[in-house]
Formats: C-alpha cells, sequence, structure tokens
C-alpha cells in the first residue's frame, strides 16, 4: 500500500506505481520478448525468422500486429477491415488466455529499473506508469509530457483499434527526461538494487543478437520516494513544466491517449523513462526514402538536389507538398541501397542532434514525423512487461 505522501508526489509528476505483469518463470524470456512491432516495417523476413524461432512457445509476438505484416494487406481494399478484424479478435483472445492460464503473472506494485545491453554500452531506463491526462500529442502542448515529433493522425486508426478492446498494456514506449546531471539514474545506482536477489526479476539475452535485458524490482517505499523527489526536482527546474517527452512510441502512446479519452479505460498507461544523456542512448536521423522516381527527375520537380538535401524539417514539408509515397529509413546504408535496386530516391541525414531537444518543442512545437531514431533498429525496446488496462 502506498502511503498519502507518496500518492501526493506521485501525483505532481503525473505517475502511478503498476502493477506489473511479467512472464513466468516458465516461460523461454528469449522467446517471449520481441521488439517493437513499428520495427523493420520493410523486411517481413525479420518477422519471419521471429514467428520461426518462437514457434509454439507463448510469446509478445502472439499479442501484437508487426506493421510489416499491415503492409502487405495495406492496398487490398476489399479484405483489409475483414483481416485487420479477425487479426485484432485473435489478438485480444491470446491476451485473455496469458491471463487466464497465468502465462503472464502479477508480481506486485513496483517500478522496475530496467539495464538493456547492445554492444559495449549500456542503456538505463524506468518502467513506470504515467498519467494519460498529462499528455498531450498536438502541436504547441502546453502539457508535462509532450510528444517530440508530429503525429500523423492516419496511423493511429489501426492502433486504435487494436487497443480498443485489448486486456494488456505492453509498452515499447520511451520517454525522455532532461537530467544532464543523470540524478535519477544515480540515486537508483545508489539503492544496489543487485545486491539483493529478491529484487532481480529477469536477466537473459535478447533475440537474434539484440543485446542483454536486465530487470530489477523497486518496491521499497523509500525508494520510490527518492525517484519522485528527483523527478520533482527536475520537473521543479524544467522550462514550461515540460518534464517528459516522447521519443519512441509516440503513435502507440496517442492511440492510448484516444482511447481512454473515448471509453475512460486505461489512464495510466506503461513507459519507460530515459535520460536524454545516457551514454547508452544513441540518436540518429531517420531518412526518407521516395518511392518510383529517380534522383534527376526529383530535382527537376523540387529543385532539391537529393544528395544535398535541405534540413530535414524543411525537406518534410517539400515531401508532403508534392505528395509523394515515401516511407523512413532506420538505416543509411538500407536507405541507399533500396533506392539504388528499386530506382527510389534515397534522402539521407549523416547526424540528429539532441542537444537542443527540449528547448525546439518547446519554442516550435514537435518535430515533423519520424526525424529522428533512438539507436539502431535492433536496439528498440523490447516487450516484456504488461499491465491490465483497466
Amino acid at each position: 500500500m502506498i502511503n498519502n505522501n507518496i500518492e501526493k508526489k506521485l501525483a505532481e509528476v503525473g505517475l502511478k506505481v503498476p502493477n506489473i505483469l511479467l512472464p513466468n518463470k516458465d516461460i523461454d524470456y528469449s522467446k517471449f520478448s520481441c521488439i517493437a512491432a513499428d520495427q523493420y516495417t520493410q523486411d517481413i523476413s525479420y518477422w519471419e525468422k521471429v514467428k520461426k524461432y518462437v514457434g509454439d512457445s507463448p510469446s509478445a509476438l502472439n499479442l501484437i500486429y508487426p506493421e510489416a505484416e499491415l503492409e502487405q494487406i495495406i492496398d487490398d481494399k476489399e479484405n483489409f477491415d475483414s483481416i485487420l478484424s479477425n487479426r485484432i479478435e485473435n489478438i485480444n483472445a491470446n491476451m485473455e488466455k496469458y491471463l487466464k492460464d497465468k502465462i503472464y503473472e502479477d508480481i506486485g506494485k513496483c517500478f522496475v529499473y530496467v539495464e538493456r545491453k547492445n554492444d559495449d554500452a549500456i542503456r538505463k531506463g524506468l518502467i513506470v506508469a504515467i498519467d494519460i491526462e498529462k499528455y498531450d500529442y498536438n502541436n504547441g502542448a502546453k502539457t508535462l509530457m509532450r510528444a517530440t515529433e508530429k503525429t500523423v493522425i492516419e496511423r493511429l486508426k489501426v492502433r486504435k483499434k487494436i487497443r480498443k478492446n485489448a486486456s494488456l498494456d505492453m509498452p515499447h514506449i520511451m520517454v525522455l527526461i532532461d537530467d544532464k546531471q543523470d540524478k535519477l539514474f544515480s540515486a537508483i545506482k545508489k539503492m544496489d538494487l543487485a545486491n539483493d536477489d529478491k529484487n532481480k526479476l529477469y536477466d537473459f539475452d535478447l533475440m537474434f543478437e539484440s543485446g542483454h535485458l536486465t530487470g530489477y524490482r523497486i518496491s521499497n517505499e523509500k525508494f520510490i520516494e527518492d525517484i519522485l523527489d528527483v523527478l520533482i526536482d527536475l520537473k521543479n527546474n524544467s522550462i514550461d513544466d515540460f518534464l517528459y517527452a516522447v521519443g519512441d512510441g509516440n503513435h502507440s502512446l496517442a492511440a492510448a491517449k484516444d482511447v481512454y479519452s473515448e471509453t475512460g479505460r486505461g489512464r495510466y498507461a506503461l513507459i519507460e523513462i530515459v535520460n536524454l544523456y545516457d551514454e547508452g542512448l544513441k540518436f540518429y536521423p531517420i531518412h526518407r526514402l521516395v518511392y518510383g522516381i529517380s534522383k534527376e527527375k526529383f530535382k527537376n520537380e523540387t529543385g532539391v538536389d537529393a544528395d544535398k538535401p535541405l534540413p530535414l524539417q524543411d525537406m518534410q514539408k517539400v515531401l508532403d507538398e508534392k505528395g509523394y509515397k515515401i516511407d523512413y529509413i532506420h538505416g543509411k546504408e538500407e536507405c541507399l541501397k533500396l533506392a539504388e535496386d528499386n530506382n527510389n530516391t534515397a534522402i539521407v541525414y549523416d547526424k540528429f542532434s539532441t542537444d537542443t531537444l527540449f528547448n525546439d518543442v518547446i519554442n516550435n512545437g514537435s518535430l515533423c514525423r519520424k526525424s529522428f531514431s533512438m539507436g539502431n533498429a535492433k536496439d528498440k525496446r523490447f516487450y516484456l512487461e504488461a499491465q491490465k488496462i483497466l
């Protein structure tokens, strides 16, 4: 039971201590945990490989709809709705089955401290439940939590349908805090969570060389209050009361916001808080692949040399105005190869600077959609923890 003082502090920073669900100890976590559904959208072979690897084992794969599979049916106007409905019914049924069969078990109220090791770096995260009423994805929002990139309303339709009757909330949402002195994770380090075996929740390798994941329970009230005190301090020293910037998963959180507004279900969404300055967090620009047009024709139509593109925010306006069919590619080499092989045009960037990210959102509103990626595709958040949607 959380005491009243902690409840007040939770409300001040828009959080709740969630009832965390985890796969039971008999489950193979390396098969259960899979990457976010919005990754490898142009690589259906990746998802086929995941299916083969998972086989009949319980897996988060059975609780999501990979966007790569959606891409395969998007142009099937006659059958799209029925295929989508059937798939969503299966997802909802699987969620209910995983609860009924105790594949997912309630480990109680806690935060979860996560260490994600990729290559030689470790990215630190804190899983909490955040109050959706403190979030607004619209451009120019003045809420505690804001989108860093423009929300494409069209992309919310399918996600809302999936969430509307879902019984489980599984996050791939990563929310940034502007914590240059690393106060939050320094406080967590002092808790020495690894010294008590009761705290360790999981410790395993992710599939396909995507790194290693370790998670620790934080249920001690003093530890929770220490975390909240840091967040309150960051909030009090923030500009414009802007504490949380949604980095990854904005469209999923936006869909959750809409579903909550329409149904009253799911006021608190699971997210992972990450420090903008975490040494294990790499930011990359997201590149544009313009379909069915050569570089020469693209230059003739836009006046822009694709090899020397405009700054991203301006470039996106040109692409939108022309109405080109485009895709967003995370790897520079992959984007260039897709253009070369299929007579498309690649628009690539060398870097994305995070130094002014919070100020840019405050002063100019959200950036254009798909401005940056937090890590390469394989570094993205994997599904594991869940909570019931109430």
